[in-house]
């Protein structure tokens, strides 16, 4: 009880910590090498930064928990007897007296009593077939059943007493999800659980790895050859109880990392962080008020401005070089003669203005040392009122 405490304890506070710290190491490392200054914290970067080293943080702490959970578990017979589960009785004895006379107390002394003991009571409950076939199963807890006697009875047992496990921890789900608020991660919580327990009943109910007894042994399990999991090829020597309590350890820490993870990884599930989620929202919000209140303004601002009517001529001229825009940006878009004579057209005309030019600043300096102006001035602006002027053209 003590260490899910604990282990509920890191999972509340050791991610939030450690990704903090490794944040601020990363943002300093990026700024000293590669002169990127940190965002600053209520900024979405910043939120986006802790997002990651969050689920960075979280998985290699979870990974650490799969690990050390896989370590942790005890030693099965098999293993302190050095034979493989599917060692058949033949095998159990070779390796027993191998065993005996390595470790027996009168050659290793008194120090070595307690270790024979054991070992000598994992093969005592490995000869029984039926009893093997609960071990396998439920552990070293079947060898206190003492009122069973065949594999249905020490089946009905084994399932009665793991029942007490997941009744239990359905009514913690339920009562999370009651008490706690409303979230998504409800739904997947129980997904995982309903996973785990159907993935529990196929390892208690298929056929044990070790060879099979004599056939009047049997009730109606155990008859099919056994099949190979995922957990069998990962461990190899151990059973399906040693993989049950594996699963159970697996629950545990994905349902609190989900909860810790998800809202992280996924911000529309629900907040992430107080401080930094709040942060983030006011900004988004102040920024949003500004934009507001200069839309409104401008909105004022036009509504109140009085509609200009132009006069006919004008919107005449308007409508002929708006004409004269589009002519010209299809001719731009021509390939071959035609592109060929617009650019010639295009730069006569711009050698006329320069010359017709020259001209008006030659009559304007007679004019000043006292030669009578020429009237050309006045018949090129009349020229120029005669008939529509390319203005957009000229002006290249």
């Amino acid at each position: 009880m003590s260490i899910a405490l604990l282990r509920i304890a890191g999972w509340s506070y050791l991610p939030d910590i450690a990704t903090r710290q490794a944040l601020s190491i990363v943002h300093q490392l990026s700024f000293k090498y590669f002169r990127t200054p940190p965002p600053p914290p209520r900024s979405p970067t910043y939120v986006r930064h802790y997002r990651y080293a969050y689920a960075t943080v979280v998985l290699c702490y979870l990974t650490y928990n799969f690990i050390d959970a896989s370590r942790g578990l005890p030693k099965n017979f098999y293993e302190l007897l050095w034979v493989e589960p599917r060692t058949d009785e033949g095998g159990l004895k070779a390796a027993f007296r191998a065993f005996a006379r390595k470790n027996h107390p009168d050659r290793v002394g008194p120090g070595g009593e307690a270790h024979f003991i054991d070992v000598r009571d994992a093969f005592e409950a490995l000869k029984d077939p039926v009893v093997r076939f609960a071990y396998d199963r439920f552990g070293p807890d079947v060898l206190r059943w003492k009122e069973c006697s065949t594999m249905k009875e020490y089946l009905r047992r084994g399932l009665v007493n793991s029942s007490m496990y997941h009744l239990m921890t359905g009514a913690g789900l339920v009562l999370f999800s009651v008490a706690g608020k409303p979230s998504p991660i409800a739904a997947w919580r129980y997904l995982l659980f309903i996973s785990m327990f159907a993935l529990e009943l196929y390892l208690v109910l298929s056929p044990s790895p070790s060879p099979s007894p004599a056939p009047s042994a049997y009730t109606f399990i155990d008859q099919a050859p056994s099949h190979t999991t995922l957990l069998n090829t990962l461990f190899p020597k151990r059973v399906a109880y040693q993989h049950i309590l594996f699963l159970h350890q697996i629950f545990f820490f994905m349902s609190v990392a989900l909860s810790r993870v998800a809202p992280v990884l996924f911000a529309g599930l629900m907040s992430i962080d107080g401080e930094v989620e709040g942060g983030a929202v006011r900004a988004m919000g102040e920024r949003i008020a500004v934009l507001a209140n200069a839309v409104e303004r401008e909105r004022k601002f036009y509504v109140d401005l009085p509609p200009e009517h132009l006069d006919e001529s004008t919107m005449q001229a308007l409508m002929l070089e708006m004409e004269d825009i589009l002519v010209e940006n299809k001719l731009k878009s021509e390939v071959g003669p035609i592109r060929s004579a617009w650019d010639k057209a295009v730069a006569t005309s711009l050698n006329e203005k320069r010359s017709r030019r020259g001209e008006e600043k030659g009559a304007v300096f007679s004019g000043v040392w006292g030669a009578p102006a020429q009237a050309e001035p006045t018949r090129l602006v009349a020229a120029r009122g005669r008939g529509h002027h390319r203005a957009r053209s000229m002006s290249i």
